[in-house]
């Protein structure tokens, strides 16, 4: 009988591609993922021995005892291991786990790399075995300590002072700010009126000239078409150039996601698993790199298929600077074959689309620039004296060769704009429309969609390319955000849950989470350890959270309609209250909304004047339920009659009424001649809903307090 090698991978779809190039010495096992996580222990245990170094304790993830056990009575079985979980961080993690399951067996363990799961990809990495990476280990196992302590800490002080269901999380909660921040930067936006200015010209052919930089008064504005509509047009000089406009860079992650969200409104999810697929079928390389580069045999590869497919290429291959050489440990995401082209790839729609994306930005990366003859024209527009004499600007640009855009889909390319022939000196003539003024005003900042959000990360550094779908998905699946008409836009809750956690809380702060994913990045190249890191990080943050725990929040102004005490705001599923500051003694509260800053107390009943209950011509209430606010009979529960609540926009298929409801999680706008009109709309941009839907998740019990292992004073 023939020794056997066992092969521990992540996915068991990547298993089964392995053992397809693999022969019958080897048997491939797949851990579906992590084994073992940070425990969850009793009486407030964290997982995470703070006294003792910051060690970690691990514990089998329930549903894996099954997986575990099938790795071990394979590795029983076999002569040695090799463990090739995914080539990154947590892959390495993922490593260090099934060796520390494997170790007591006695058998020879070594870990390998797959960057592509290819036959060529496989047998490079079994030839090139190497020992499991602590410092990578130390990097993964450092943020996830890190996100332990602070969201096992940080949420139920968010949940004591403000309400059920709320968390927080390292890096969650300064992504939510950066939306947060944006919305305040968008309502303290103040517009300015500014003034725009073309003329239609003519020398035979008919084009477009504009008055260059902006008029801010109308009066000049107004003296300047003025001017322009009695003046006599000469061409006073041409310019004209060629001008480059290099090939794309080949795909990194956060690229990827970006390009897919807007090709192909694709989520970044959507994207990550579609790509992941792509890479366990062997048809692209490893899908989370921050790095350009690309192997120099790929790069041979692809520069002989242009050349068979009779295209030119650069002398010598192009070469892409990474933003970050840290993060130089993957190539770019490519294609395994580039001679395989998207029209035959074989796969499902998504994948097809997303292989066709990085194949065309790998292929494109190594062709010539496209080339475009540009020629800029001065015009002046003569009137009867030196101040009514105006200078126009006209521009064109034609593309005279290709280059890249061959490879590159036709929503990536630009439009030729043709200009007239003209020569200096030439007389044009003012045609109709003539002289046009139109009054424009700059605009807000938008707010951010799934494009921007990741552009945003990245450039502040907020956590990793691979971890920006998640970001996004937790801060909307928690409703501290919502998105309407594909624009992310915070909640009251989640403004309030950042005011409180930026308050109190260095953590908060863009420059910290970026330069702790510096650390993380060092830390994984064996520049600083640990320990260090941990210790710096927890002694202030710790003192922060003494801080915060004995505050006591937001005044709400009114006395408790029990005791007299103090009232503080305090938020649960069913949207703001005051609380007695006495709680649990006094268990006093009154509802309230919330108008920037003040605090307005609400009436049990606030009766609605002119709104009457269908069932017993009541006056009416209005109520907020999960499904969206209603009207609802003041006599409740003794009559139970319903309203619906008119948004104040008319149905676009039956002219009736919409109103505001949820329909498959998100907040839309439905006509209420349902179900003769089924019609459903989102709702316009900028409109106030003034509603936040509850959690569907009944609150449960306050948590025991966590800080119980943590009263005794810490020993570095």
């Amino acid at each position: 009988m023939s020794d056997l090698t066992l092969v521990v991978v992540e996915s068991p779809s990547k298993a089964r591609t392995i053992s397809k190039y693999l022969g019958k010495d080897y048997i491939v096992r797949a851990t579906v993922g992590h084994i073992v996580d940070l425990s969850k222990g009793k009486n407030g245990d964290i997982g995470v021995d703070i006294e003792n170094g910051f060690k970690p304790k691990y514990a089998d993830i329930q549903d894996k005892k099954d997986v575990i056990a099938a790795i071990l009575s394979s590795a029983k079985s076999a002569t040695k291991i090799i463990i090739a979980a995914d080539p990154d961080r947590e892959g390495e993690a993922i490593a260090f786990h099934v060796y520390n399951k494997v170790k007591g067996l006695g058998k020879p363990i070594a870990r390998a790399e797959f960057h592509e799961i290819t036959e060529a990809g496989i047998k490079k990495g079994l030839s090139n075995l190497r020992e499991l990476d602590g410092d990578l280990y130390d990097a993964q196992q450092s943020r996830r300590v890190l996100d332990r302590i602070v969201g096992f800490m940080v949420s139920p002080y968010l949940i004591k002072k403000m309400g059920d269901k709320l968390s927080a999380g390292r890096v969650q909660s300064v992504a939510l700010r950066m939306v947060v921040d944006k919305e305040r930067e968008i309502d303290a936006f103040v517009p300015e009126e500014y003034f725009n200015i073309s003329a239609s010209l003519s020398n035979g052919d008919k084009f477009n000239a504009s008055y260059p930089g902006r008029i801010i008064s109308e009066d000049r504005a107004a003296k300047i078409k003025s001017d322009l509509d009695g003046a006599e047009y000469e061409v006073l000089s041409i310019s004209g150039k060629e001008q480059k406009r290099n090939p794309p860079t080949p795909l990194n992650t956060a690229d990827l996601q970006k390009a897919a969200v807007v090709r192909f409104k694709f989520s970044a999810d959507k994207a990550m698993k579609t790509a992941q697929s792509l890479y366990e079928q062997g048809a692209v390389t490893y899908i989370r790199s921050d790095s350009y580069r690309c192997s120099p045999e790929s790069i041979e590869d692809i520069r002989q298929y242009l050349v068979a497919q009779g295209f030119d290429i650069p002398k010598s291959p192009n070469v892409y600077k990474s933003k970050d050489a840290s993060q130089d440990a993957h190539e770019a995401i490519r294609p395994t074959d580039p001679s395989l082209h998207p029209d035959s790839f074989v796969g499902n729609t998504d994948q097809e689309k997303l292989y066709r994306l990085i194949w065309e930005r790998f292929t494109a990366s190594q062709m010539n620039p496209a080339l475009y003859d540009t020629v800029s024209v001065t015009i002046e527009g003569k009137g009867s004296s030196e101040s009514s004499t105006h200078t126009l600007k006209s521009s064109g640009k034609v593309l005279k060769y290709k280059g890249w855009l061959n490879v590159i889909a036709d929503t990536e390319k630009t439009k030729d704009t043709v200009l007239p022939i003209m020569k200096q000196g030439d007389k044009l003539s003012l045609v109709a429309p003539k002289i046009k003024m139109d009054k424009k005003a700059t605009k807000p900042p938008s707010r951010f969609n799934d494009r921007s959000i990741i552009e945003e990360l990245e450039r502040r550094g907020i956590g990793r390319p691979s971890t920006y779908a998640s970001i996004i998905t937790k801060i909307t699946s928690r409703k501290y955000v919502r998105k309407v008409n594909n624009h992310y836009i915070p909640t009251d809750v989640g403004c309030d849950v950042i005011d409180d956690l930026v308050k109190h809380f260095s953590f908060m702060s863009y420059d910290f989470t970026a330069q702790m994913e510096s650390k993380l990045d060092k830390m994984s190249l064996g520049k600083i350890d640990y320990l260090s890191v941990m210790k710096e990080f927890y002694k202030p943050f710790r003192a922060e959270y003494g801080r915060a725990k004995n505050s006591d929040g937001k005044d709400a102004g009114i006395p408790c309609p029990i005791c007299g005490s103090n009232m503080m705001v305090r938020h649960s599923q069913y949207g703001f209250f005051a609380g007695c500051i006495s709680y649990p003694d006094c268990r006093g509260l009154v509802g309230v909304r919330l108008e920037g800053d003040r605090v307005i107390p609400q009436p049990k009943h606030e009766k609605l004047s002119g709104v009457k209950c269908p069932d017993c011509d009541s006056e009416m209430v209005r109520r907020d339920g999960k499904f969206g606010p209603f009207y609802s009979c003041s006599k409740y529960p003794k009559c139970q009659g319903k309203r619906k609540i008119p948004f104040g926009k008319k149905c676009s298929k039956c002219s009736g009424e919409l109103y505001l409801t949820v329909f498959k999680e998100e907040p839309k706008l439905a006509c209420m001649e349902y179900p003769k009109c089924k019609n459903v709309q989102d709702i316009p941009e900028g409109a106030e809903i003034n509603w936040t839907p509850p959690s569907k998740v009944a609150p449960k019990k306050m948590p025991k307090k966590i800080e119980k292992v943590l009263r005794k004073k810490v020993k570095y």
